[in-house]
């Protein structure tokens, strides 16, 4: 059974659809269902549970890692040379996708952060973040006198 469905893809990937299309004799449309048909059954056999296992199942110290985790020294340092170079001048294809791919992964990564950053104050291991930096309260005689 197949569902129609409407998809918004960059440039460069319908371009380079195109091309293998072009070069294979299939419509761009097929070579893009072809590409996902072929890569969804590996995406979808990837034990992600295993990969990202629940933070409830982490030991306190993974959860303190976590909580504190970031992007890699050298994935951060291109990650910002390919957003210099995209506000100057054009990215190849190959930096565009290498882009997506570490937003991706830092996207990813801040939200396993984030996770563990409320496991750890679910456990007590750490002060909520606002906690050093709460707003001052408002002593309310101040404000009868005002």
């Amino acid at each position: 059974m197949s569902v129609q469905i409407t998809l918004t893809l960059s440039e460069g990937i319908v371009e380079s659809a195109k091309r293998v299309g072009g070069s294979t004799g299939q419509a761009s449309e097929n070579v893009l269902v072809n590409a996902l048909e072929t890569f969804w059954p590996a995406w979808n056999a990837l034990p992600l549970d295993t990969l990202y296992p629940p933070v409830s199942a982490l030991t306190d110290a993974q959860v303190m890692a976590l909580a504190e985790s970031k992007l890699g020294v050298d994935q951060n340092r291109r990650l910002a040379e390919l957003q210099t170079k995209g506000k100057t001048t054009d990215l190849s294809e190959m930096e565009r996708h290498e882009l997506v791919s570490l937003l991706y992964l830092y996207q990813l990564g801040q939200l396993r952060k984030s996770e563990g950053l409320a496991e750890a104050v679910h456990r007590g291991l750490r002060e909520p973040l606002f906690g050093a930096h709460r707003p001052p309260q408002l002593d309310s005689g101040w404000l009868a006198s005002t």
